[in-house]
């Protein structure tokens, strides 16, 4: 038995489902009919990181030290990549080459850095240096070789590109990892693992647009197709499994949190000359003229893009004076982290008044619409510390949340996103051999790596925080005893919890 999970990254299960029952999506309704599908409910929040890091380890962010692409560091008002911060987990891939299967990994988000493995791997578009892309070492010649395109590191291409150009981008990327694929799938295996990010770039850039977003998920349903033709060409034993790390949804509204705490007195701001001359740049011209000037500047001096980015950037960080601010929140995801002594280099909220304070936030919060939950209320595990102290949901009535600071509203019009992450629709779809047909099923992310194991006859060990998916299942996978893998958790937990304290993070 062989097993392919595929990850679309993005994709939608709403969208899946009409437009296969409108016949616009042959391949999907296939896999579909002839398979297991349905919801598959992301993290809070659903982000890309820790989403794919939870669905390849089965355990929730707070037993893997990831709460998104960079992270505060404890004691510190310093923020860093969140694989630089934990010690990392073993993965699915990683569980089944020591158990001596041969394996290949190709473009997961989760994966930061290339390392040794029983067969291939390739790190995602996060990887920063070529060195560490690809293992084994020579593999890095064949993917050069290839013209392997793994995306840009740089958001401003995506902002200022016309349709056209993003459209045509976002097909190559997934033609060029489907050619590295085939290779793999040519090879000796037993798991292979890939992630295409086509669905969602589409859904962030033509959410509006159902005509060109359409093309996208018509796009990978033709690649399906071939995916299918190849596995049936070399054998007919695999089973697939398709995955994505969130689903998406309008984003029509979102919420300025910083300015929000800095109106209810949580937040003091520097005044810093820079900012505010931005800010009133921003106000004057618009975000969709200052876009257009980027372009300009992209097409008339494209080798300052790094320049760029970084001014691009660095206009989205806020200037905080520590010794009046009793909250705050970092980047554009909602985590708030209360200002408390003794932990952080200029806290000032007394260790005794830290839980009023998250229940008055979350409170107030409430009286205007935003959902928010103390982090304990989410996540579990030996990383609980570095948690945000407080987390705001994702829904329908808040689509996103911001950082920006200076534009005196706490609530604005989604702009460069047309489209954010949902938490409730990403998209499950198992189908092969051993699944059942037209089974209807919602499962959660933490489910698909135990699900896995099991279909290898590989003990699940016990701190995975998902459930084996058993009733997708036929024939003697369906009568396959789960086995798990002792764990002596609490000894585990207390080794883990002294690892931290020495590091100075407890």
């Amino acid at each position: 038995m062989k097993v392919l999970v595929i990850g679309l990254d993005g994709a939608c299960m709403d969208l899946i489902k009409v437009w296969t029952r409108e016949g616009k999506l042959p391949t999907f309704e296939k896999l579909m009919r002839e398979g297991s599908y349905g919801n598959l409910e992301s993290v809070t929040p659903p982000l890309t990181i820790p989403a794919w890091n939870c669905l390849a380890t089965g355990k929730n962010p707070g037993k893997l030290g990831c709460f998104g692409f960079v992270q505060k560091v404890y004691k510190s008002y310093d923020f860093r990549l969140c694989a630089s911060l934990s010690k990392k987990e073993k993965d699915i891939w990683d569980i089944l080459s020591g158990y001596g299967r041969k394996v290949f990994v190709l473009n997961a988000p989760n994966v930061i850095s290339a390392h040794k493995i029983n067969g291939y791997m390739v790190a995602g578009f996060l990887c920063l240096s070529e060195k560490n892309l690809a293992y084994p070492e020579g593999l890095r010649d064949l993917l050069r070789d290839m013209n392997y395109k793994r995306g840009s590191p740089y958001i401003i291409p995506f902002l200022t590109g016309s349709d056209y150009e993003i459209s045509r981008m976002l097909e190559e990327m997934t033609e060029s990892i489907c050619k590295v694929l085939f290779h793999f799938l040519e090879k000796e295996w037993d798991f292979g693992f890939v992630v295409f990010q086509e669905l969602d770039g589409a859904g962030h850039r033509f959410w509006n647009r159902k005509d060109i977003l359409l093309k996208h998920y018509q796009h990978i349903d033709r690649k399906l197709k071939e995916i299918l033709n190849k596995l049936n060409d070399v054998d007919d034993e695999t089973n697939i499994i398709i995955v994505s790390d969130h689903g998406f949804g309008p984003n029509k509204r979102v919420f300025l949190i910083n300015e929000w705490l800095a109106r209810e007195g949580y937040l003091k701001l520097r005044k810093k000359p820079s900012l505010l001359l931005i800010n009133t740049i921003i106000r004057v011209l618009k975000e969709e003229n200052i876009l257009r000037i980027l372009k300009l500047l992209m097409k008339c001096f494209p080798h300052l893009l790094p320049l760029y980015e970084s001014l691009f950037r660095g206009a989205m960080r806020v200037p905080i004076l520590w010794n009046e601010t009793k909250a705050f929140c970092y980047g554009n995801w909602g985590m708030i982290y209360i200002n408390l002594s003794g932990r952080e280099p200029q806290g000032i909220v007394k260790e005794e008044n830290y839980e009023e304070l998250r229940t008055e936030i979350i409170e107030k919060l409430q009286k205007i619409s935003v959902k928010a939950c103390r982090r304990e209320e989410i996540y579990h595990g030996p990383y609980l510390e570095l948690a945000p102290d407080i987390i705001i949901q994702i829904d329908d009535y808040v689509n996103s949340v911001a950082g920006k600071i200076g534009y005196n509203k706490e609530f604005t019009e989604g702009f460069i996103f047309e489209g954010y992450h949902n938490r409730m629709n990403g998209t499950f779809i198992a189908w092969g051999p051993d699944i059942r047909e037209n089974f209807e099923i919602n499962a959660k992310i933490y489910d698909i790596a135990p699900t896995i194991l099991h279909m290898f006859g590989v003990p699940i060990p016990k701190d995975m925080d998902g459930r084996v998916l058993k009733e997708i299942f036929k024939g003697d996978l369906a009568m396959q005893e789960i086995k798990y893998q002792e764990l002596e958790e609490n000894r585990r937990i207390k080794k883990r919890i002294k690892e931290l304290k020495r590091s100075g993070r407890i």
